[in-house]
């Protein structure tokens, strides 16, 4: 009997070093476009300066003069800023300049849109750290590498780096850069249609 448990012994160790070796030559999944887009979404401490600047009741700041909100990738800054932030941390930012601006720096060695920064300006930026939306009004301008979106309001998805634009009263103006010669387009990602209302 103590033959039988020392083999069985023997075995149950060596099938341990079998799966121990398995899963320390096991590949990490290759990451996908939306794990390569998630990425894009500011992280770390938000860094807000101002000529000046005060706190009042309710979690709410305001700031006068040269503005700016930063963090890791992305920057917004204009004349006048108030932010607002929640008891979980996250906050609402309103900045407004003639114009306001946003600088979403690209993210490096990333391909496709992860690799184009975005600028953009209006004379009024909105952006909630919750849902990671930027939202320019009037006369906006958003440029993502050669390409220029213009209306009166444009929403970017800073995950995304998704753009939707209305006109207002006008129409949304979209100029879209060909390659240069010799080069190839990168393939813009294929919109999934939307599932039909039962």
């Amino acid at each position: 009997m103590c033959c039988a448990t020392e083999r069985l012994r023997r075995l149950g160790a060596a099938a341990l070093l079998a799966l121990a070796t398995i899963g320390a030559h096991a590949q990490a999944p290759t990451p996908t476009p939306a794990d390569d887009t998630r990425a894009l979404r500011p992280t770390g401490p938000v860094t807000l300066t101002a000529n000046r600047g005060e706190w009042t009741e309710g979690g709410e700041m305001r700031y006068e003069g040269n503005v700016a909100l930063e963090s890791d990738t992305l920057k917004l800054s204009g004349e006048r800023m108030i932010v607002t932030q929640h008891a979980d941390g996250s906050f609402v930012a309103q900045i407004l300049g003639a114009p306001a601006r946003l600088d979403h720096r690209a993210r490096e060695g990333a391909q496709g849109i992860a690799g184009q920064s975005v600028t953009a300006e209006g004379e009024r930026i909105d952006y909630d750290s919750r849902s990671g939306v930027v939202q320019l009004q009037g006369r906006a301008r958003l440029l993502r590498g050669g390409d220029e979106v213009a209306g009166e309001r444009i929403d970017y998805i800073i995950a995304e780096r998704r753009v939707r634009a209305s006109g207002g009263r006008g129409q949304v103006r979209i100029v879209i850069q060909p390659p240069a010669r010799g080069e190839t387009a990168t393939p813009s990602p294929t919109p999934t249609p939307e599932a039909p209302a039962p």
